[in-house]
């Protein structure tokens, strides 16, 4: 459940809905592989539409369902067109169903918004499969985070919360596990219930504690309830958490000062990795050695892959809310 709370999260944060585009036959060029079909479909669609406004009819546009039959049949297809490069292939079982196909036909692939990491690199049963992640890997949202805090937060005395979830506790340990590799522990940790109306003991502990900031593994409906809580025992807390923080007014308003480890609002990977195909496609060699050999210019600056196939860029930034709103820490900000 909460792989697929990520990726709609993810998906709703990246693209806005537009109108299906039409299917372009470009052989020799780029296909996207997205769900045009099923629950995503307004995803995918949106997906063609970036696609287009990069690439034109240089790319050839198939549904994948997000389902595993189905992306077998659109890899085969554009296989079988002559691509030069593939895509998309956002949902887990559409890319672990496409991937082998593509690589027995020794097609590159831009995978787009999995963030699972083991999608790169070598595999066991079908050797390097040739995969370039256009997304941020799984632990890059701690890493930003963890970074931040163990530069801002080390004069302060700060605790570690979290609601018990898989993502909660995940996030919460792991940034507490590298702010302790850098000599930093907190002076309270602490798991808590989350969906009440008050959380006026823990905040409470907290105090009794001294804790003047926390981290909270959580989301944003619980770390609105505790700030609310903390306001009304005039008690000054700074809370700090990923991208589940994030989240529509009506789950609470986040006070001034909450640091968010997020994707920038607005980011496309659609648009980037299409960007990506287009200069790869103008490169005077094969799609793979381009692909490993320089860097391209995207929406979101220079990017290059490692030998792996892995982003050489930071795609989370710290981010804080201020008058409301949230907007970038500069690096220099202390928090």
């Amino acid at each position: 459940m909460l792989t697929w709370l990520r990726f709609i999260a993810l998906a709703g944060a990246l693209h806005a809905a537009a109108a299906a585009p039409a299917l372009a036959q470009a052989d020799g060029g780029v296909a996207l592989l997205a769900p045009l079909s099923g629950p995503f479909g307004t995803y995918g669609q949106s997906m063609g539409a970036s696609a287009r406004a990069v690439l034109g009819d240089e790319v050839t546009v198939l549904d994948d369902g997000c389902e595993a039959p189905i992306a077998a049949r659109a890899a085969r297809t554009a296989a079988a067109s002559g691509a030069r490069l593939v895509i998309g292939l956002p949902c887990i079982d559409a890319f672990d169903a496409a991937m082998p196909i593509l690589a027995e036909a020794d097609v590159p692939v831009l995978a787009t918004g999995i963030q699972a990491p083991d999608i790169t690199g070598t595999h066991a049963t079908t050797g390097r499969w040739p995969v370039f992640r256009v997304a941020p890997p799984a632990d890059q949202e701690i890493e930003v985070l963890a970074d931040h805090l163990a530069t801002h937060w080390r004069n302060v005395a700060f605790a570690v919360i979290d609601d018990g979830t898989l993502y909660g506790r995940q996030l919460a340990e792991n940034v507490r596990l590298a702010l302790a590799e850098r000599a930093l522990e907190p002076v309270y940790a602490d798991t808590f219930r989350p969906l009440v109306e008050t959380q006026a003991a823990l905040v409470r502990r907290l105090r009794r504690a001294g804790a003047t900031h926390a981290l909270i593994g959580g989301d944003a409906r619980d770390a609105a309830v505790i700030a609310a809580d903390a306001a009304r025992l005039d008690y000054e807390l700074t809370l700090a958490g990923g991208s589940f923080l994030l989240a529509p007014p009506e789950e609470g308003a986040l006070p001034d000062g909450t640091l968010i480890a997020t994707i920038p609002p607005g980011t496309d990977f659609t648009r980037i990795a299409a960007q990506i195909a287009r200069q790869t496609l103008a490169a005077d060699a094969s799609a793979l050695a381009a692909l490993r050999a320089r860097s391209f210019e995207t929406a979101a600056g220079a990017l290059a892959f490692t030998g792996a196939g892995e982003p050489q860029t930071m795609f989370y930034k710290m981010h804080v809310i201020d008058d409301g709103a949230l907007v970038p820490v500069s690096d220099n900000e202390a928090n």
